[in-house]
């Protein structure tokens, strides 16, 4: 049939890339036909036709780091400087063999390279702690630093980038991951780069943060890249894209993209922010309005808590004074402060505290106000270090004017780190408050002031031919290599960091787990790499059973031990040499391994991980792969869900009155001088003694105990959690002495003293009325108590008091037959036996309780009872169970220590799969052993009755029948009888 066309036309057009096409259309009537070609679709990339599984352009980055091509970074080299050789491998042997799988790992990456012959120059290797089990291998360039000179090339000025940001409205911000190693190094500059290892000489062939050069000519390589480009400021390895519209931002965005992907330059994405109407970069805050000062900047000094002593409050008084003249009447607003000051009883009031709060204020304000950075100024970082947390101060002086403060830092420190020594301290102080000012510091000098005269030592000797093992403060002072300091000492009233450690509050994630903004030549594993069509296509070939499969593809004809295959055959097809199932590649054996690790990037769990691998790969058996991947990953393991708790365990009630009783203090109450409740309760009659006492001591228990058990009578059982006083030998000696068996409940785990635990609620509600209406607490908890005893309960239906005391008790209300007290025993037990079964299976299913699935033997983790921000959920360390009852677990570590834990706070774990091997072949994997046909079969071997010969023979495996879920208990009691 013949089309009348109306009119051809040739049209520019343009992708989502900006490639450029000359396409040629033409336009007929009633035309139903797509009005994009194919052809014109795959050439301005927005189809694209064929199997990708990962791919990427460059092959180069399949097996090594991307790097920037065409370019070689030379050093410029002060010859008068003499070569320094520091041969010394300073690596504790506990790391040695981590060591050389690292050092591997970035060989395989192409980020260093062997050294054969006897270079010049040689650093240091040497291993800095890295939190509690880790460690990281640093190369201290400060000797080859001397001689390699710094690159000329301006990094962009604030007071510019206020200019051309001047109209823009939305902003994206893209942030590179690993920025200098895209760098390649020429090879007359990887001489100054070699360190020695146990394995022998590496040196570096790609840029390293630890050469002072290494910020300034990064930006040189950048600013090269996005030369003309009006709507991009780069910042090192931040790029900000801004625009007016909308439209334009995204057009621009598209283009640095193409420029980057081009250069082969990786992003960090979960750092890059897209279309933003507000933004921090270098910071300070952007939007429409401009740049603004950065509320960070003030938001530790205005959480100071007030001071507790005359010396925190003469250190803010210091710090006080430094910002007085930009403060009006600032000595009639200080006055009341400073007439506390000096006085030898500390007193501070109501007109202190407002003293305080407003000179807390004036400061943020006139910071916020005056807190511009220039970069022609004079620049000063004060930093100091308290028990409890670090402070720093940014500080800027201009010629002839008195100094302003540009930003406040706080960091509170973790428990761990509060166990430092005070020098280690400092030395954290100084090296978290430049990193923490990293934009404003780099590439500029500056003046580090510490009133801790040991560390100016360490921050400013030069240790390269030290032969001793680095010190954790050593360590971290090599991490200040690529910044232009001067360290200062001053005395400690000076300091006006000071109040930013002592007077901040607050919980801060550690400094040892976070990896430096600017890391400086770390030794670390870098990405695991890509799997592609070729590698797919190149081990198909090698693959023999995959071969055999793509055989019985072309002739119809399956052997016995491809059954899985032949399963679904319907679904196979052969494309360019790659086996594919519905789209998906069928992974060959020796790349199961990687494709498991690619997958389990960002650790997803099992069923997302899952849903990744069945959108792109497929081979027999792998979901049950995946299932044994997730649980051997460490990082999985100790950040996954807990244990599902065990069935509840309902207990007897006692035959007779006073014969069990439940023990556990309730309090301090700090507005009663650390007053604490003894709370008592009889587990037959329900019977709630409250007691106040002046403390928790076993000495201030046993004197209460002795007035009760006069009275009342020794019980036989006493029951309580784990806490003091009950932790002690003089407890369990004082019941051994009178026959009473203590029993405790599973360390941190309440619910094991339930009837204890549920008597708080009266005891925290009697408490928190007196309290809150001014009455006295003993009143309060007499009536409340009374109240409690005299009132049917819940469970048994009867007043605990009848059943305690045997007769009704005359209160303040009228008892017209007072006598003894008629309780049908039969019937208050069975009462009690059906209420606590019917709240056993409301809990059981409301909490998904099941049967313990640990059991002696098995590996667990537990769960951490203090945790700061960013630790994981559970401990790392592995505890082997040794005992297990209804959930309650005895384990034990590899020192030998003993603690008891409920299920509920552990989880299962498998034999941890290391983390530090390069992804490929897993060695212990059962499918990627020497043996090349995996059967489905099971091959055993049986005696030919003709020959006499042993013969192997295929035999399935069975499976156990199991019974669904429902029945389970119906064929146990059957099974038994």
């Amino acid at each position: 049939m013949r089309v009348r066309c109306v009119f051809r036309a040739v049209i520019e057009v343009v992708g989502a890339e900006k490639p450029r096409v000359q396409a040629e259309f033409f336009v007929v009537p009633q035309g139903r036909q797509s009005l994009l070609g194919r052809s014109t679709a795959n050439e301005i990339k927005l189809l694209e036709v064929g199997l990708a599984v990962n791919n990427c352009e460059n092959t180069e980055q399949h097996t090594t780091f991307p790097k920037m091509p065409g370019v070689k970074i030379k050093f410029a080299i002060d010859r008068s400087v003499p070569p320094i050789r520091n041969a010394y491998y300073n690596v504790p042997a506990a790391y040695r063999e981590a060591a050389k799988k690292r050092l591997k790992e970035m060989e395989s990456l192409g980020i260093i390279e062997r050294v054969e012959s006897a270079p010049e120059w040689i650093s240091g290797l040497s291993a800095v702690p890295k939190g509690k089990n880790d460690f990281r291998l640093v190369v201290n360039m400060r000797g080859p630093n001397k001689a390699i000179k710094r690159e000329y090339f301006r990094l962009p000025l604030l007071d510019e980038l206020k200019v051309k940001l001047h109209g823009a409205v939305y902003f994206t911000k893209l942030d590179l991951k690993s920025a200098f190693y895209h760098l390649e190094l020429s090879k007359e500059s990887r001489e100054l780069t070699t360190f020695l290892s146990e394995d022998g000489m590496y040196r570096f062939t790609r840029l390293l943060f630890g050469v002072n050069c290494a910020p300034e000519a990064f930006q040189k390589e950048m600013c090269r890249l996005f030369a003309g480009m009006d709507n991009v400021i780069i910042y090192i390895d931040d790029i900000l894209i801004f625009s007016n519209n909308i439209e334009d931002l995204r057009l621009v965005t598209a283009r640095v993209l193409h420029i980057l992907r081009t250069n082969n330059l990786t992003l960090n994405t979960d750092k890059c922010e897209y279309e933003m109407t507000h933004i921090t970069f270098l910071g300070h805050e952007l939007d429409r309005e401009g740049f603004h000062v950065d509320e960070a900047k003030v938001k530790d000094i205005r959480t100071f808590r007030h001071p507790e002593t005359a010396s925190e409050l003469r250190s803010f008084l210091g710090l006080a004074s430094f910002m007085s003249p930009y403060i009006e009447n600032f000595a009639d607003m200080s006055s009341p402060l400073w007439a506390v000051s000096t006085k030898p009883t500390w007193k501070w009031g109501p007109t202190q505290e407002t003293a305080f709060q407003r000179i807390k204020e004036r400061i943020a304000n006139c910071t916020t106000t005056l807190g511009y950075f220039s970069d022609s100024d004079e620049t000063i970082l004060y930093t100091d270090a308290s028990p409890n947390a670090l402070g720093a101060v940014l500080v800027q002086q201009a010629a002839g004017e008195h100094p302003r403060v540009i930003s406040f830092a706080s960091k509170a420190l973790t428990s761990t780190e509060k166990m430092y020594a005070q020098n280690q301290r400092e030395a954290l102080a100084a090296v978290w408050a430049v990193e923490h000012f990293s934009f404003f510091l780099l590439g500029r000098h500056f003046t580090l002031r510490t009133d801790a005269r040991g560390i100016t030592f360490i921050l400013d000797r030069c240790r390269e031919y030290s032969k001793r093992a680095l010190t954790r403060a050593d360590g971290w002072a090599l991490r200040l290599t690529p910044y232009r300091y001067q360290a200062e000492f001053i005395r400690g009233t000076e300091n006006i960091a000071d109040p930013s450690s002592r007077l901040h509050v607050g919980a801060d994630d550690p400094f040892d787990e976070q990896r430096s903004p600017w890391e400086i030549a770390a030794l670390e594993a870098g990405p695991v790499g890509f799997l592609t069509e070729q590698e797919i296509k190149a081990a198909t070939a090698k693959d023999e059973h995959l071969q055999h499969v793509i055989d019985a593809l072309e002739t119809g004809v399956w052997p016995k031990h491809l059954t899985r295959f032949e399963s679904v055959a319907d679904d196979l097809s052969v494309e360019d040499g790659i086996l594919v199932k519905t789209g998906c590649a069928v992974v060959p054996f020796d790349l199961r391994s990687k494709t498991l690790e690619l997958a389990h990037d960002g650790h997803p769990m099992a069923a997302k991980m899952k849903s990744i691998l069945r959108a792109r790969c497929w081979w027999p058996g792998m979901p049950a792969e995946v299932d044994k991947w997730v649980s051997s990953c460490k990082t999985c393991a100790i950040s996954g869900p807990p244990e599902k708790t065990t069935p509840m365990r309902r207990a007897k009630v006692p035959e007779v009155v006073w014969e069990a009783l439940a023990l556990d203090f309730n309090g301090p109450y700090a507005k009663l001088n650390g007053i604490s409740i003894l709370v008592i309760i009889d587990y037959r009659s329900r019977y709630l003694i409250a007691r106040p006492v002046r403390s928790t001591s076993f000495e201030e228990m046993k004197t209460l105990l002795e007035e009760l058990f006069d009275r009342e009578g020794f019980p036989k059982y006493l029951r309580s959690d784990n806490g003091p006083p009950f932790n002690g030998e003089e407890y369990k000696r004082y019941c051994s002495e009178r026959g009473i068996k203590p029993e405790f409940s599973t360390p941190l785990f309440p619910q094991q003293n339930g009837l204890a635990e549920s008597s708080m609620k009266l005891v925290n509600k009697a408490m928190s009325s007196a309290l809150s209406n001014g009455k006295n607490y003993k009143e309060e908890l007499r009536s409340a108590i009374n109240a409690y005893n005299a009132a049917a309960h819940s469970v048994t239906g009867v007043a605990p008091e009848e059943v305690m005391r045997g007769r009704k008790i005359r209160r303040r209300l009228p008892l017209l037959h007072p006598g003894k007290a008629e309780i049908d025993e039969k019937r208050f037990e069975g009462k009690d036996k059906r209420t606590k079964m019917a709240a056993k299976r409301r809990e059981d299913s409301r909490r998904g309780a099941r049967d313990c699935r640990v059991k002696p033997g098995d590996f667990v983790v537990v769960e951490r009872h203090v945790r700061a921000k960013g630790d994981t959920r559970f401990d790392p360390q592995r505890f082997t169970v040794m005992k297990e009852d209804n959930g309650s677990l005895t384990l034990c570590n590899e020192e030998g220590q003993t603690i008891r834990r409920h299920v509920t706070q552990t989880r299962k774990v498998h034999e941890w799969r290391d983390e530090n091997r390069t992804p490929g072949r897993d060695e212990s994997h059962p499918r990627d052993r020497a043996e090349s046909h995996p059967r489905d079969e099971d091959v055993s071997r049986s005696r030919d009755k003709n020959t006499g010969e042993d013969r192997e023979v295929s035999r399935r495996p069975t499976r156990e029948k199991r019974a669904p879920a429902h029945l389970k208990d119906f064929v146990q009691e059957v099974r038994e009888n």
